[in-house]
């Protein structure tokens, strides 16, 4: 019960940090959570939180690098696949060196195999941070690709590394040939069985889409299961299950491709499910990097490392180092990127190097630090994770500070105000339309609800307004009825039920207490109180209905026909009145005639209980559907809109007509 308690404070600190980051963008959001972080462990019950290394490397990194391949072009990635290999493979077993020696020289008490863990830790790079810093500037698409292509091997690579130099730290021995053999088969065997079970996984739900069992509730949890499986597999026989992952990630990204259409209701589920879990477990590392460094600086045993000034001291030289050498291995090109022209190679070169973000995989794998070496405490396990937290900061930093000076600010094809004044225009037009064309259709409120549902900022209703109009009604029914009184002979008792309906419905929609009161006063009091004709009918009723020897079955079809009789009486007071609201309509008021028509529109639907209803206001909604994608075209066509806008408008119409028809159809 515990660590449930203390997830969901960690899920809370990220919901809170990723809200507060839409409205406050002057610092990258996992600098907001390692700040949410520090605040929690300030909590009694964070003081000594810790989380195993295994279930770290299960539960996060394994689902994290799962949806990191799933969603890699893996066409672009065959292209570029030597620049990769260079940079994810080559750049890395040369980095963990230069920087296990550098380690090991500058804190000789820290062993070789123990640095060389340090360097497998801190040269994973992470494309996600990159983009989270650089969200106002534009970095070059060639070297954006790059980065995501080296970041989902690299981050493989560094994992792989760490293992086999805590293998050498536990039994003592390091051979550098020898590890870099082991190496090499750990790697490529993740891959073999990354391959080999996820055509067999891929080929189990083909068969599911096949028998026509891909419902979400089924291919959902199907697909977050894999990563576990596929890791916990690749594992048991000795080699990368992160690598295993990562390939059985790339599998589905290509076969999620191939059937992208098959199943929309099912790629929208599957890519939010994806979307928010990859998002979660991103925000819960960096909170638990705030939550952790009180604690690691509190417990840092030296063992003659120094003083936390020195380790930060390493931490920001070892950033430095590898960045300068991410630096000339670009531009001397070991990485073998044919793609760049001379022109720009300096510039990209530099931006690859300062781009060397390392985030939450580097964070991940410090703190799937072992506990305990030889039954004993991990002595310098709090020393790596701290050393960890400095480079990330510091690689967090310094872009956020220099890349904005160094590349053009993004510049939107089209401003925020521009979508909303045009998606407005598009949602009033499509309900011009259908009032124009359909205005005597009870569906229509419901219909124009929907659409009003598109609007990115939505109008509050003028409760001055809205009592005018309520009012006004009233009055078109009170008159209509009087006539049908006079004119049709309908009886007093009738009459006054029916006023009292028409009333009922003014009543519940008047929010103001000075409006409420005046009907409640009009209708509850003063016709009770006084003799009036509506007083007089209300007593009549009473009295009919009081008798108890009645039969109940008597009761309810006397019940019934009445309400058919006020129903037949209902019909031309709400073509009036819809009339009436039709006829006003503008921009200015759409919002308060929506109010009312949805308010009639419902009681006349409760009143003759026609199913039709349901079908007519589908048919009404596609038509307005195809209504917007004419006004859209429409503004494109006559330049008045860009091919950006229009494009962002068509995806909001082709998702929103997609849900909606969802929302009607059958359920799983």
């Amino acid at each position: 019960m515990e660590t449930f308690f203390l997830i969901f404070i960690l899920i809370i600190a990220v919901i809170v940090t990723n809200a507060l980051y839409t409205k406050f963008k002057l610092f990258p959001v996992a600098f907001l959570q390692i700040a949410a972080g520090l605040i929690l462990s300030i909590l009694p019950v964070f003081r000594h939180f810790e989380l195993e290394p295994e279930i770290f490397m299960l539960v996060i990194i394994s689902m994290l690098m799962f949806n990191d391949g799933q969603n890699t072009n893996l066409s672009r990635l065959t292209r570029h696949m030597g620049t990769t290999f260079s940079l994810a493979v080559e750049l890395v077993i040369i980095t963990i060196l230069i920087v296990g020696f550098l380690t090991h020289w500058l804190i000789p008490s820290i062993s070789l195999a123990l640095a060389f863990a340090l360097g497998a830790i801190i040269v994973p790079t992470d494309a996600v941070a990159v983009s989270s810093i650089t969200t106002k500037v534009l970095v070059p698409k060639d070297v954006m690709n790059t980065l995501e292509n080296e970041s989902l091997f690299n981050d493989a690579s560094g994992i792989v590394a760490l293992n086999l130099a805590i293998a050498a730290v536990v039994t003592g021995q390091f051979s550098l040939w020898h590890g870099i053999g082991n190496f090499l088969y750990v790697f490529f065997g993740g891959i073999i069985v990354g391959l080999v079970l996820g055509i067999i996984i891929i080929n189990i739900r083909i068969r599911f889409i096949k028998a026509h069992v891909d419902t979400p509730s089924v291919m959902v949890p199907y697909t977050l299961m894999t990563p576990f499986v596929v890791y916990l597999a690749a594992e048991a026989v000795g080699v990368s299950g992160i690598l295993a992952v990562v390939v059985t990630g790339l599998l589905h990204g290509v076969q999620q491709n191939r059937l992208r259409l098959t199943s929309s209701r099912l790629q929208i589920a599957m890519t939010t499910t994806w979307s928010v879990v990859a998002s979660a477990l991103n925000g819960i590392v960096f909170v638990l990097l705030g939550l952790s460094l009180p604690i690691v600086i509190k417990d840092l045993s030296h063992n003659d490392t120094g003083s936390v000034i020195t380790l930060v001291g390493v931490g920001i030289l070892l950033y430095l180092v590898m960045t300068l050498l991410r630096f000339l291995w670009v531009q001397f090109d070991f990485a073998r990127i044919r793609s760049w022209n001379k022109h720009d190679k300096l510039m990209n070169s530099i931006v690859m190097a300062l781009s060397g973000v390392h985030g939450t995989i580097t964070l991940s794998l410090a703190f799937s630090l072992p506990l305990t070496l030889h039954g004993h405490a991990f002595t310098f396990r709090n020393d790596l994770i701290f050393i960890s937290a400095v480079v990330i900061l510091t690689s967090l930093l310094i872009p956020t500070i220099i890349l904005p000076l160094m590349l053009p600010n993004k510049v939107s094809k089209y401003s925020e105000d521009e979508l909303v004044s045009v998606k407005s225009k598009m949602v009033d037009d499509a309900i011009n339309t259908l009032l124009a064309k359909n205005s005597k259709s009870p569906a229509v409120s419901q219909v124009i609800s929907v659409l009003d549902g598109q609007r990115i900022v939505e109008r509050r209703a003028d409760r001055n307004k809205l009592a005018e109009i309520f009012n006004h009604c009233f009055e078109i029914e009170e008159t209509t009825v009087e006539k049908m009184y006079d004119e049709q002979g309908i009886t007093q008792s009738l009459f006054e039920a029916y006023m009292r309906v028409a009333q009922t419905t003014v009543q519940q929609y008047q929010k103001q207490g000075w409006e409420k009161f005046h009907w409640f006063w009009r209708f509850q009091i003063v016709s009770r109180l006084f003799f009036t004709k509506e007083g007089r009918a209300s007593r009549k009723m009473r009295k009919q209905m009081r008798p108890a020897s009645i039969d109940p079955d008597k009761a309810m079809e006397i019940n019934r026909q009445f309400w058919q009789k006020i129903a037949k009486i209902e019909t031309e007071p709400y073509n009036k009145v819809v009339t009436y609201l039709s006829e006003i309509y503008n921009d200015d008021n759409s919002r308060e005639i929506g109010i009312a028509r949805r308010a009639y529109d419902e009681r006349h639907r409760r009143l003759n209980s026609n199913e039709q209803f349901v079908a007519e206001q589908n048919e009404l909604l596609i038509q307005a559907f195809q209504q917007e994608y004419n006004f859209v075209y429409a503004q494109s066509t006559a330049k008045k809109i860009n091919a950006a806008l229009s494009n962002a408008l068509y995806e909001q119409i082709s998702t929103d007509q997609l849900v909606y028809t969802q929302s009607v159809g059958p359920s799983d």
